[in-house]
């Protein structure tokens, strides 16, 4: 038993240094969905900016068309005033002639500001070019990383499985199975050395006839807590 005993703490060594390889090896992908996540929102921006900048450019022409038409307008006003033959439709014409062109006036005004909207709104789109320019940077050497680390993650997992394997045939099936299935729902910690008297992985106080039986190793001994395998270890026990 206590050869058995020490196969499984190696077993354990072994697994807990797995557990927390696949653990990290876990974390990657969302790792590198986050760097993914951080581009696309960078991405949006940019195809917010395009669509703002659009929207007044289309707005401007709109506006220059509209100022063409009404200065056809006047000019095509102006040219009856030769024609009219009273001085009444002379002054109505020319009231007309003068709204038009105080509305013009303000029309020009709106034109003049929405050139600096335009120019703004493109130097605002080509900043939000230049941020995607380095968030595509940053990306590229993130998934680099990611991609490096998890080379090294699945080179150190498949190490360890090797070494592993190599002893998990010197393990009763029996011990085996039920250590595997403590390893599993204890998070990769099924075996615990007694500190002081207490279970290594729940802290709890033990009986005196629990902590004898670990002390003999004549037995695998599980802790009634928590059940996980109990050892006795002169590094972290005290009787």
């Amino acid at each position: 038993m206590a050869d058995q005993l020490e196969t499984l703490k190696q077993l354990q060594r072994l697994d807990g240094e797995l557990y927390q390889l696949r653990k990290t090896q876990q974390d990657k992908p969302r790792e590198l969905d986050q760097v993914n996540a951080q581009l696309a929102a960078q991405e949006a921006k940019v195809r917010t900016a395009d669509e703002g900048l659009k929207k007044l450019q289309l707005a401007q022409k709109d506006r220059e068309v509209e100022l063409q038409t009404r200065e056809g307008q006047v000019k095509k006003l102006q040219g009856q005033l030769f024609q009219v033959k009273t001085n009444k439709e002379y002054s109505a014409l020319q009231r007309e002639i003068d709204t038009l062109k105080a509305d013009n006036s303000l029309l020009e005004e709106s034109i003049l500001r929405g050139f600096d909207a335009v120019d703004q709104a493109g130097k605002a789109r080509q900043q939000e070019q230049g941020h995607l320019a380095k968030a595509q940077e940053r990306t590229k050497v993130e998934r680099q990383r990611i991609e490096q680390e998890q080379a090294v993650l699945e080179d150190q997992i498949g190490r360890l499985e090797r070494e592993r394997q190599g002893l998990v045939p010197d393990v009763p099936r029996e011990a085996l199975t039920m250590y595997e299935r403590i390893l599993v729902i204890r998070d990769g910690l099924a075996l615990v050395p007694l500190l002081e008297s207490s279970c290594g992985g729940c802290h709890r106080r033990l009986p005196p006839q629990v902590v004898n039986e670990v002390y003999l190793k004549a037995k695998l001994v599980m802790c009634e807590s928590c059940s996980r395998i109990l050892y006795f270890d002169e590094a972290h026990s005290k009787l």
